[in-house]
């Protein structure tokens, strides 16, 4: 379990263990935290918490959870918790909101949680993401909503609403482990930019004919790049590389160049850029002719979406999604010259995939109404 690996579990010793770890490093408030010493804000007024897990997007999901929760209640404190501290978000995505508390969270161990809940006394918590928390369901008597948050293990008091990220989410869930369920959807489609404010395709000169952009692992980047080379797609295009998840702060062999060092001068038709900076994935789904996820994570996929390029996959989807699975490097350039010959086609499909992308953001937003409404209810 995700919980229990990162030391937020209810398992003692791999508590102990991060704990540990922890005071080893020096960070001893986020072991003080794992432990439950928590402390409140000091203004007035009912508390809600905000128990976010340990991945960007769910940090990401607790920020955006607190600013709407703030934004309906100004009468009430809140706090919001994580496994793990990603300043750059709290940065661009934070708020200076009054009679509002951020920091570490504790692990699931009963002593923990009763600790927790005697601290903060809350009159509702929302779960973002992570792992449900079997001993604090166990221990709560307040309501719970649980938003994108992986089932319990055992049997537990129900909470009073499951928004799942996809179907697979929502089948995972028993049905006695809670009241009411939203309708599946991601989070992510209302994060990522709809329309991206720097054109990339200005930018680049014009001299290139095509950008093309391309999204996977370390791992799957070495074939890829020798496809691409065979290809003879570098006489004129652009190829836009980026890399899934914490690798993309890593370096990308054979790039010419990573947009964070690129100081906008005009790129050669065969460049190579590393987009190791993700502001920069809107402006490149809306500059790309094609998009291709070969291991897309949730920020990429939907950006690809919104930019209205036609994308593919190299995996199998969650959900419905319109949008070809094609595995093999070779498979993906060949589709990608078809579109270079029929423009018609490749519109089709950048409209197919926008209007999947909207779908997916209005139903995103209906059920943040929906938790809303229930966190008023409160």
């Amino acid at each position: 379990m995700r919980g229990d690996a990162g030391g937020y579990g209810a398992r003692r010793f791999a508590v102990w263990g991060a704990t540990w770890r922890d005071y080893r490093r020096g960070e001893g408030n986020r072991a003080r935290a794992r432990r439950g010493f928590l402390t409140p804000p000091d203004e007035r007024g009912r508390l809600v918490w905000i128990k976010a897990g340990g991945t960007p997007e769910e940090v990401r999901l607790g920020i955006e959870l607190l600013g709407a929760v703030r934004d309906k209640r100004q009468d009430v404190r809140i706090v919001l918790t994580f496994e793990q501290d990603y300043p750059e978000l709290f940065e661009r995505h934070m708020q200076p909101f009054r009679k509002v508390g951020v920091g570490y969270g504790p692990c699931d161990r009963p002593r923990v949680v009763r600790r927790v809940l005697e601290r903060f006394q809350p009159h509702g918590i929302l779960l973002a993401g992570g792992q449900a928390p079997t001993n604090l369901l166990q221990a709560a008597e307040v309501p719970v909503i649980a938003v994108n948050t992986g089932p319990p293990t055992r049997a537990v008091p129900p909470v009073v609403r499951h928004w799942p990220v996809d179907p697979a989410g929502a089948q995972a869930w028993p049905e006695a482990a809670f009241e009411a369920a939203l309708a599946p959807a991601d989070p992510q489609a209302r994060f990522v930019e709809a329309q991206a404010d720097v054109v990339l395709r200005a930018l680049v000169g014009g001299n290139v004919e095509r950008l093309w952009w391309w999204h996977g692992t370390s791992e799957q980047w070495p074939a890829w790049r020798t496809a691409w080379q065979a290809s003879g797609r570098g006489q004129s295009d652009i190829l836009l590389a980026s890399l899934r998840g914490d690798a993309t702060e890593a370096g990308l062999p054979g790039a010419d160049l990573a947009v964070s060092a690129w100081d906008r001068s005009t790129l050669a038709p065969g460049t190579i850029l590393h987009l190791d900076d993700r502001r920069w994935f809107a402006a490149a789904a809306s500059a790309a002719h094609a998009v291709h996820l070969a291991a897309s994570d949730r920020q990429a996929l939907w950006q690809g979406l919104a930019g209205g390029a036609a994308v593919s996959l190299g995996e199998a989807p969650a959900a419905a999604l319109p949008c070809p699975v094609l595995g093999e490097p070779t498979a993906v350039l060949e589709a990608w010259q078809r579109l270079s010959a029929d423009p018609a086609a490749r519109r089709q499909q950048g409209d197919a995939a926008r209007r999947r992308f909207w779908d997916e953001r209005r139903q995103v937003d209906a059920n943040f109404d929906a938790v809303l409404q229930q966190v008023w209810d409160w």
